[in-house]
């Protein structure tokens, strides 16, 4: 198989280095673009002249020249500018270069090219509200949700609610300091608890109606094919209300997602214009699937892991062939046979390659070497 795949990725992305190898254990060439090198480390250049169009990428491990492939894996496009090399003048102005400069290199890879997922639409399809909208279209259920800065209206809708709801920010920012690292995860809220009315009108947010749970889904979409995971949240003593919150109590089942809700997802990503993407779902004690956010490019090698779907394979298949193919069609090496190959890669391209600056906010004392400057693009 001659297909050439493009990843676009950041430093030790297991999920880029597991999808490369499976495409080249299938024939394919898998070119990995390590964006987060850009721009200290790396030189991206977009040349014409005497009538010819050259684009050329040159980070610490990969030369690219010409921008021709098959199909892009948009996995973790990144870039970093290290504030110490800037007059806090500047910085503004350099944020602004790179950011237009690098969406114009991706926009000038080849046109009919297939992308997982589009970079345009990805962004787009990131935000909550266009998530929400999508579903109401499609008629995909979901909890009564308010987005709102207006206190009067976060106070009435708490109350039409029972008293108590569940908030989410729009983008979850972490901080830390010399001691803790701070994580935002889906909290309940009652009225008791709410800032002044000055703090909600500066920081709308995403508040919703609280939904029972038998147990909750994560639900990996490829193409028109479901990867179905049941979570057993409800039986944890941390996560009953994130259950991200209690990584160690976790296990995973898998589960078998009703044709209709599989349709319904589907129809998500195609209003969203969108191939990929890791739906969160609530199941209610009465057996309702309640649909809460999908993330266009969430993470899927734990999933594997825990109930054995061919998440990888499923992956680099719809890359190389534009459809998804029937399980028993599947080819390429599992997460299970690529696991301590790819962690041999990301120990090597730790030495090569600059580290990834954390995305927390600081406020302690000692800042770390990487300051929150870090950029998703």
């Amino acid at each position: 198989m001659n297909r050439r795949i493009l990843i676009i990725t950041e430093t030790n992305d297991s999920h880029a280095l597991a999808v490369a190898e499976c495409a080249r254990a299938q024939g394919a060439e898998a070119v990995l673009w390590h964006t987060s090198d850009f721009p200290m480390r790396a030189e991206e250049t977009l040349l014409f002249e005497q009538g010819k169009r050259t684009l050329r990428v040159r980070d610490a491990s990969t030369e690219l020249e010409g921008g021709t492939f098959d199909a892009v894996l948009n996995r973790r496009p990144a870039r970093w500018i290290n504030p110490a090399v800037l007059h806090p003048a500047d910085a503004e102005f350099a944020e602004l270069s790179c950011r237009e400069f690098r969406q114009s290199i991706y926009e000038q890879l080849n046109p009919g090219t297939l992308w997982v997922n589009p970079h345009d639409t990805s962004v787009r399809a990131s935000r909550k509200m266009n998530q929400l909208a999508a579903a109401h279209t499609v008629g995909m259920p979901f909890p009564d949700t308010l987005v709102s800065n207006d206190p009067e209206e976060i106070r009435g809708f708490i109350r039409r609610h029972g008293g108590r709801i569940i908030f989410k920010p729009f983008k979850s920012l972490p901080w830390q300091d010399d001691v803790t690292y701070h994580v935002i995860y889906t909290t309940m809220l009652m009225e008791e608890h709410l800032v002044e009315d000055e703090m909600l009108r500066v920081a709308p947010g995403i508040y919703q109606e609280l939904v029972p749970k038998a147990y909750e889904l994560r639900v990996t979409m490829i193409g028109d094919r479901a990867f179905s995971a049941k979570i057993p949240s409800q039986e944890t003593e941390g996560g009953k209300m994130d259950w991200r919150r209690s990584p160690a109590e976790l296990r995973f089942e898998r589960h078998d997602l009703p044709p209709a809700v599989t349709k319904l997802s589907k129809a998500v990503l195609d209003r969203l214009g969108i191939v990929f993407g890791c739906f969160d779902f609530i199941v209610t004690p009465d057996g309702r699937y309640v649909f809460l956010e999908v993330n266009q490019m969430g993470q899927f090698l734990f999933i594997e892991a825990a109930i054995g779907a061919p998440l990888v394979q499923a992956v680099t298949s719809y890359l190389l062939n534009g459809v998804t193919l029937p399980i028993g069609e599947l080819r390429g090496p599992s997460w299970a046979d690529l696991h301590d190959r790819v962690a041999a890669q990301a120990k090597a391209n730790a030495a090569i390659h600059p580290p990834i600056p954390s995305r927390a906010w600081y406020e302690g004392t000692t800042p770390p070497e990487a300051p929150p400057a870090f950029q998703l693009t």
